[in-house]
C-alpha cells in the first residue's frame, strides 16, 4: 500500500509540475515550434532534397541570428546551433546533426539525431561520401535583389572559404547552391504552421480593423502618421516583432494618393493600411481598405461598393484559377488572360492609367517565415522567383489592386489595394484567414 500511495505521490507532482510548464508562454511557443520543426523535417525536407538531387545540406549558424533560417532549426541563440547537416541516406528519414552549438534546448527539442564535435566534420562527410553537397548562396547574378533573397544566401565568405578548406578538395568540388531546396522546405508547409500563421494573421487583422475606426481616429485630427504610431505601439505591447513598418494610404477625391504623411484624415477619404507583424518566426503581410463618411453620409456611398465589389470579383477570379504545380510566371499569365475575358483591363503598374475603363495590376507573393518569403511567387517584379513551381500547401499573400473610374471623381479611378494571406492547395486558394467582405466605416 505504501508503494502505491507513493507512485500516486510522485504522479500528482508530475502532473502539477506539468501544470506548471505549461502555464510558461516561453515553454509553449518554444514546444510549438519544436513540433513543427519535426514534422518539417520528416514530412518536407526528404522530398524536396530529392527532387533537387541534394544529398547532404549543411548549414552554419555561428549565431546572433546570422543565418537567416536559424529558427526553422532551433532556437536564437548567441553561439549560435552550429554546423547543422541533412544527410539523405536512402532511407525515408533525412539523417538530422549538429556539429558544435550549445545544445540545450535544441537537443531537448527531440528533432536532431546526432550531436558531436564541429572539429569532425571531414571525417563526418567523408563516411558519407555525399555526391552533391547543398549550401546556403545564391545564385542571382544582381547585386541588389527584392526582399526575401538573404533566405537563401546566409553563408559568409568567410564561413565558405573555411568549409571548402575543412572538407578538403574532393568534397568541396561538390558544393553546390541550396537555393531551390531551401524555397521549396520552406514553402511547402505542415499543419503545426498554418495554425500559428493564422493567429499571428488574427491578430494583424483585428489591429488593423481598430486602426481604421474612430477608437484611433477623429475626423480632421488625426494624421496618418498618428495611426501608424498607434499600431507599432500595440505592436510592441503584445510582444510581436515588426515585419513591415505600418504604410497608411488616403485617396482624396482629386485621386492622388498619399501616404504616411502628416496630413489629417478628412471626410470623403479612401483609407487603406497595408501592414505586417511577427511572432515564433511567422509573419504577415495584410491590407484592410476603409471609407471616411461625409458629415451627411450615414452609410457606405454606392461608387465605394461599386469599386469594392469589383475587387470582390477579382478575387473570385483569383481564387478559382490558382492551382499549385506550375511556375508563378506562367501561372500569372493565365491570370492575366482571365482577368481580360472577365471585362477588365489588366496593367503591369501599380497605379491608374487614363486608359478607358477598370484596371487590375496582380502581384502574389510567397509568405509565411518573411512578409514576402523566398518561395515561388505569381509576381511580375520577381524575376528569380516567379520561375519557381508553386508548390502545394504554400502560403501566398493574394496581392492585387483594382482602379475603378467613378463620376463623384471626375473620372478618375479609385484604388482599392487588396491583399490576404491564403494557403495554395490542390483544390486552389484557401483562406488561412477570414477575407475583407465590406468596406470598413470611419464617422
Amino acid at each position: 500500500m505504501k508503494k502505491n500511495n507513493n507512485l500516486f505521490l510522485i504522479s500528482f507532482i508530475l502532473f502539477f509540475q506539468a501544470q506548471d510548464l505549461y502555464s510558461n508562454e516561453a515553454y509553449y511557443y518554444w514546444e510549438l515550434a519544436c513540433t513543427a520543426r519535426k514534422d518539417k523535417l520528416n514530412y518536407i525536407l526528404p522530398k524536396v532534397m530529392k527532387r533537387h538531387a541534394i544529398d547532404m545540406w549543411i548549414i552554419i549558424d555561428k549565431g546572433r541570428g546570422s543565418e537567416p533560417l536559424y529558427q526553422d532549426f532551433g532556437p536564437a541563440t548567441s553561439y549560435g546551433s552550429g554546423i547543422i547537416i541533412f544527410t539523405d541516406r536512402g532511407g525515408e528519414r533525412v539523417e538530422r546533426a549538429i556539429l558544435g552549438g550549445e545544445g540545450g534546448m535544441v537537443e531537448d527539442c527531440g528533432a536532431f539525431d546526432i550531436f558531436s564535435d564541429p572539429n569532425n566534420i571531414r571525417k563526418f562527410v567523408s563516411e558519407r561520401d555525399p555526391i552533391r553537397i547543398g549550401i546556403n548562396y545564391s545564385t542571382a547574378n544582381e547585386l541588389m535583389q527584392m526582399e526575401g533573397r538573404h533566405a537563401v544566401d546566409g553563408l559568409s565568405f568567410t564561413d565558405y572559404s573555411n568549409l571548402k578548406k575543412e572538407l578538403g578538395e574532393k568534397y568541396s568540388s561538390r558544393l553546390v547552391s541550396a537555393e531551390l531546396l531551401i524555397s521549396d522546405f520552406r514553402s511547402e508547409r505542415v499543419i503545426g504552421e498554418i495554425i500559428e500563421f493564422s493567429k499571428v494573421a488574427s491578430t494583424t487583422i483585428r489591429l488593423i480593423e481598430r486602426a481604421l475606426s474612430n477608437e484611433v481616429i477623429t475626423i480632421g485630427k488625426t494624421t496618418q502618421i498618428d495611426v501608424g504610431w498607434w499600431l507599432e505601439e500595440k505592436r510592441q505591447e503584445l510582444g510581436f516583432e515588426r515585419g513591415w513598418q505600418p504604410t497608411v494610404y488616403l485617396s482624396p477625391p482629386d485621386g492622388i494618393e498619399i501616404f504616411n504623411s502628416n496630413r489629417v484624415v478628412r471626410a470623403g477619404d479612401v483609407m487603406q493600411i497595408d501592414w505586417g507583424i511577427g511572432k515564433n518566426n511567422y509573419f504577415t503581410d495584410l491590407k484592410r481598405f476603409a471609407y471616411v463618411l461625409e458629415k451627411n453620409e450615414t452609410e457606405i456611398p454606392s461608387w465605394v461598393q461599386k469599386a469594392f465589389a469589383n475587387s470582390i470579383d477579382v478575387r473570385n477570379i483569383i481564387q478559382k484559377n490558382v492551382k499549385p504545380g506550375k511556375t508563378g510566371e506562367v501561372i500569372l499569365e493565365e491570370l492575366r488572360k482571365q482577368v481580360r475575358d472577365a471585362g477588365y483591363i489588366y496593367t503591369e503598374l501599380e497605379r491608374p492609367s487614363n486608359v478607358p475603363g477598370i484596371e487590375v495590376n496582380i502581384g502574389m507573393h510567397s509568405a509565411g517565415n518573411l512578409g514576402h518569403d523566398q518561395g515561388g511567387s505569381i509576381f511580375a517584379i520577381y524575376p528569380i522567383r516567379k520561375k519557381y513551381i508553386v508548390q502545394p500547401n504554400s502560403i501566398i499573400s493574394v496581392e492585387f489592386i483594382v482602379f475603378t473610374p467613378v463620376d463623384e471623381w471626375n473620372g478618375k479611378k479609385v484604388p482599392v489595394n487588396i491583399e490576404e494571406n491564403a494557403l495554395i492547395t490542390e483544390r486552389g486558394i484557401e483562406w488561412i484567414h477570414p477575407p475583407q467582405s465590406r468596406v470598413l466605416i470611419i464617422r
